[in-house]
């Protein structure tokens, strides 16, 4: 008799608990029993599958809070500003995306030999780029942002008939925020900007500008509904786990008590222990027999008298210890002997230990400038810091240029990112321009070794070369 396989009454019924956040909760009986489907609603139509919008910010704001309270990116900008190696991190990032600045080549060009590109110039473009000032306004910005955030935004404005895209604009991060994802769609449909982000808990509906965010998951339904001659445009970079903004990956950085309270607090220590030591140099003894053997009335001289006499010595003695004027002089002095041999009336002067001098005495904040700078995602050498472990100092020249080499080429990714936009602006107007079909790049050179290129520097593609009309 074969023995039976239906579940008892246990198995069946076996819940799972679970406790969450300090809350229990009880998960259905799904056992390899249940026959009927997981919990949930079908995903259909054409675009990209979305989860249910996150229920976690519902906490009073009438949008998405970009972190704990709201304030994220302008706490780190102001941490990262109390860190003076974070700062040139951030500045030395931003000039390696930035590079020799942006580019562009026709697309005829590009599909046709990528190997022989040159950039373009075409007048219409070059009006727009510098009407816009993308050069030194825009594209900066953008990068700037997104080596804080990993987020930026921009605003964009079409022509009359939107034939074209006549202005485009940076909108600081700061200044930015998501509103709450649609229900129906699960994206966000507004840009919300208001300065007042920055440095508010809560600001009034009346100091927020409401701005349609382009939807690329659903283009024609965005372009239907949208309502006047603006959009804004959202570039990040993908973190695991986001819903609305990105977590930098340097926020290990930023961690109670992680590596930039510890570089913050060095310069605290330091000012603290400069304005609470004495700095001495020498400790000068003078015995009051000194004073009675050159005064044989000493003994007779007022209070005061006697004041004004070691007053003019310790003057004399200061003036000649001191100053640049007598450095390696010597000094002598007379005294007398003693019966027993004994100095009597001798000046002693003593030199103390300089820690001032030897750096002994002042806390160094190497160790956690090295983890900022790498966290932050440049190697040390780029910023004159010697690798921890390492034995060349600094690095050798070799070492720096490759380090600076590898960093243009693994910033693609980011370029990509902020690109993406300027190219699909390029697209859109060359649909009625064609002098618009081009394809933006941003101009990077390589480091090289004397050998192999005399300047050091070995000019990328896109690189215009001056020659020289005499051979």
């Amino acid at each position: 008799m074969s023995k039976s396989t239906t579940p008892t009454t246990e198995e069946v019924f076996k819940l799972d608990v679970i406790t969450m956040n300090k809350r229990t909760q009880v998960l259905p009986a799904y056992t390899k029993y249940h026959q009927g489907p997981p919990p949930g609603t079908p995903a259909t139509g054409d675009t990209a599958t979305q989860g249910a919008a996150p229920t976690e910010i519902e906490t009073g704001y009438q949008h998405a809070p970009w972190g704990a309270t709201d304030r994220m990116p302008t706490t780190l900008r102001l941490k990262l500003a109390k860190v003076s190696i974070a700062g040139r991190t951030i500045n030395q990032l931003v000039q390696m995306m930035y590079g020799n600045g942006l580019v562009y080549v026709r697309n005829s060009d590009y599909a046709a030999d990528r190997a022989a590109l040159k950039p373009a110039y075409i007048p219409e473009v070059e009006d727009w780029l510098i009407r816009n000032r993308i050069h030194t306004h825009w594209l900066p910005a953008q990068f700037v942002d997104f080596r804080h955030t990993l987020a930026t935004f921009s605003e964009i404005i079409f022509s009359q008939d939107f034939s074209l895209i006549t202005g485009l604009y940076h909108k600081p991060a700061e200044h930015c925020r998501l509103s709450k994802q649609n229900e129906k769609t699960n994206y966000s449909d507004w840009l919300l900007y208001s300065p007042d982000y920055s440095y508010k808990v809560t600001t009034s509906s009346d100091r927020i500008t409401r701005i349609p965010l382009y939807c690329w998951q659903d283009p024609e339904s965005f372009f239907s509904q949208l309502r006047g001659r603006k959009m804004a445009w959202y570039s990040h970079m993908y973190t695991a786990g986001m819903n609305y903004y990105p977590d930098p990956f340097w926020m290990g950085l930023f961690r109670d008590d992680g590596w930039i309270d510890s570089a913050i607090q060095v310069p605290e220590v330091v000012n603290a222990l400069m304005r609470n030591q004495a700095t001495l140099k020498y400790q000068i003894l003078i015995p009051e027999s000194y004073f009675k053997i050159r005064n044989p009335q000493w003994e007779t001289y007022s209070a005061q008298a006697r004041a004004d006499l070691i007053d003019a010595k310790v003057r004399e003695l200061n003036a000649a210890l001191s100053g640049t004027d007598n450095a390696f002089l010597s000094i002598s002095t007379v005294f007398r002997e003693g019966l027993n041999g004994d100095a009597q009336g001798k000046i002693e002067i003593i030199a103390l230990d300089d820690k001032l001098k030897n750096d002994n005495w002042v806390p160094s904040s190497e160790a956690a400038d090295g983890q900022i700078v790498q966290g932050l995602g440049l190697h040390p050498s780029q910023v004159g810091l010697a690798p921890e472990g390492g034995k060349m100092g600094a690095g050798s020249g070799s070492d720096k240029m490759q380090t600076y080499n590898i960093g243009i080429t693994l910033n693609t990714i980011e370029q990509n990112i902020i690109l993406e936009l300027l190219n699909w602006v390029a697209r859109w107007n060359a649909a009625t321009n064609p002098n618009w079909d081009i394809r933006f790049f941003i101009n990077h050179d390589t480091l090289t070794t004397t050998n192999q290129q005399e300047s050091g520097v070995k000019p990328s593609e896109f690189s215009t070369q001056i020659q020289s009309p005499n051979p």
